[in-house]
């Protein structure tokens, strides 16, 4: 049991140590400063009642010199606590060295203050035998501060063995001095258990707080953690949907973002019925030119293809996609039959610019496309559907046509090369 008074209930690390000694400095140096001012207060109390008693020759047996300069002694050693708490508080800058020079110190004046109520103690044994100094001093020393069990020691076997040998000196009643004797055993025994309980819920108590501090730096730790995961999670995931509506060979818009697009510019809350043109491209006679040139030309001019039409773009109201294979779609909100006819035909006349060779055409030595548009008065996705339909027809109306042309179902016309 009395192992549970002198070891500590956990163990700590040398950083930890060096914190715990730090905090008891520190928590010493409050509580002895506070001390100070009221020791000071009691001791100047007391010298004043002395130098009455001394005036007034109130004893003749009163050893007034004597008790005058103790109490004097213990004014200036609170005077200089409260000067080294001071500058102790001032001091911004706290190296290991500073610390062990003011535990020292502190450690030095528990010293002298318990001693100085030893001698005080002798002293009285020759007015009224009592033992009330070294009890108040021992007492305030072991439950007003914080000592390891080897300083505590230290302390009372300083105190302790000035007050012993003095006292057969001084006390002259064996029966009396037997009876302090006992006394001052029980006495120093139970002070000493009263300080290490009170220092080790101390330490426990900083203890707690380490592992507070802790568990609250590991869940900050985990919560900047979880942010980081979520960043993470919210980029991938604006990638994957950036991914998810683009065409991973062409890099333009996909049919599924061609179908977002159109449903937003439909639904926006300020949007009303609009003329809306639909251009349906295919290229032609695409599957001789990947029989014959292999599926990595193809690709290549499908490619060029694409962003030859995507570059047709003129504003956010129009949409250029890839629906699949080798076939784009053009959708131009605002935009009526006959703009949609001169803007299918600079996308045609672009594309022939591009000169790819293709040998296995029956319309041209190049690579060449069949473009059909619809227009009509759009105001919700059904009548888009519909107009989907119509632009559609239109392309194959031009394939039938010849290919390499233009066929606008709202005014059959086919645009030669």
């Amino acid at each position: 049991m009395l192992n549970k008074l002198i070891a500590l209930p956990f163990t700590l690390n040398i950083e930890e140590q060096r914190q715990l000694q730090k905090a008891t400095l520190e928590e010493n140096i409050a509580r002895g400063k506070l001390f100070a001012k009221i020791t000071i207060g009691i001791e100047v109390t007391l010298a004043s009642a002395d130098i009455v008693g001394s005036l007034s020759k109130a004893h003749a047996s009163f050893q007034f010199s004597f008790y005058f300069a103790m109490y004097l002694f213990m004014i200036l050693l609170n005077i200089c606590v409260l000067w080294g708490g001071a500058r102790y508080d001032r001091r911004k800058e706290r190296t290991d060295h500073n610390l062990r020079t003011y535990e020292t110190a502190f450690f030095l004046y528990s010293i002298l203050f318990m001693v100085w109520g030893s001698v005080v103690t002798l002293a009285d044994q020759r007015l009224y035998g009592q033992l009330m100094a070294f009890v108040v001093n021992v007492m305030s020393i072991s439950v007003i501060f914080y000592f390891n069990n080897r300083r505590v020691l230290f302390l009372y076997c300083i105190s302790t063995f000035v007050l012993f040998i003095g006292l057969p000196f001084v006390q002259h009643s064996s029966e009396v001095l037997i009876g302090h004797y006992v006394n001052l055993t029980i006495f120093l025994f139970f002070s000493w258990v009263a300080s290490r309980i009170l220092y080790v819920t101390y330490c426990s108590n900083f203890y707690s707080r380490i592992l507070l501090k802790q568990s609250n730096q590991r869940l900050e730790d985990e919560i900047k953690a979880n942010l980081s995961v979520h960043e993470e999670l919210e980029l991938a995931n604006e990638e994957l949907q950036r991914i998810s509506l683009v065409d991973a060979l062409t890099e333009i818009p996909n049919r599924r973002a061609f179908d977002q697009r159109v449903q937003a510019l439909l639904s926006a809350p300020d949007s009303a019925p609009s003329v809306i043109s639909i251009i349906m491209l295919d290229i032609d006679f695409f599957k001789l030119f990947n029989d014959n040139y292999g599926h990595a030309e193809g690709d290549d001019v499908i490619t060029k293809i694409a962003q030859t039409i995507h570059a047709a773009t003129r504003s956010f109201l129009d949409i250029a996609a890839r629906m699949g294979g080798e076939e784009f779609v053009f959708a131009a909100f605002n935009t009526d039959e006959q703009e949609a006819i001169q803007l299918g035909e600079r996308i045609r006349s672009r594309i022939l610019e591009l000169r790819l060779s293709h040998e296995y055409s029956a319309v041209s030595p190049y690579v060449t496309v069949s473009l059909g548009t619809a227009t009509g008065l759009v105001s919700d996705p059904e009548q888009f559907a519909e107009l989907m339909k119509m632009a559609d027809e239109a392309l194959y109306s031009a394939k039938a046509n010849g290919r390499n042309g233009l066929f606008s179902m709202n005014s059959p016309k086919s645009r030669p090369q």
